[in-house]
């Protein structure tokens, strides 16, 4: 029982705590997401990686049908700068339709650039998903 409230807050966290990444994506459009970007944090990657950690779970859990691949890429060479950090959005068909870069942005900043770019609706508060102990 001792670690109850710690998983509540981790799940109200994916579910209700992160208010910007609330989206549902329209299925009709999307089939799937596709995140890319370095293992290691330097060369500006270091927001890609948040977004993963912070917001993705949140937007798998409101697009439950969306299809959702992170690669991750090794490189050991702290000088290379060439690794790419983006997301792309698929279509039906498996097609990139929209791309957006991720590098040397914040995790509010990418999730702030995901809002205005792809095709997709807020979650009404009541809808919301909020877990509490009783």
């Amino acid at each position: 029982m001792p670690n109850i409230p710690k998983q509540l807050n981790f799940l109200n966290r994916i579910s209700y705590n992160t208010p910007k990444a609330h989206v549902r994506l329209d299925p009709s459009r999307y089939s799937g997401l596709k995140l890319v970007f370095q293992y290691e944090n330097h060369n500006g990657q270091m927001g890609a990686r948040k977004f993963w950690n912070q917001y993705l779970p949140t937007l798998k859990f409101y697009n439950p049908e969306l299809q959702m691949d992170v690669l991750r890429i090794r490189n050991s060479n702290l000088r290379d700068a060439t690794t790419p950090c983006y997301l792309e959005a698929l279509d039906r068909d498996g097609k990139v339709i929209q791309t957006l870069q991720m590098k040397n942005k914040r995790s509010d900043t990418i999730l702030d650039e995901f809002n205005q770019l792809f095709e997709l609706e807020q979650i009404p508060n009541d809808q919301l998903i909020q877990l509490k102990r009783n």
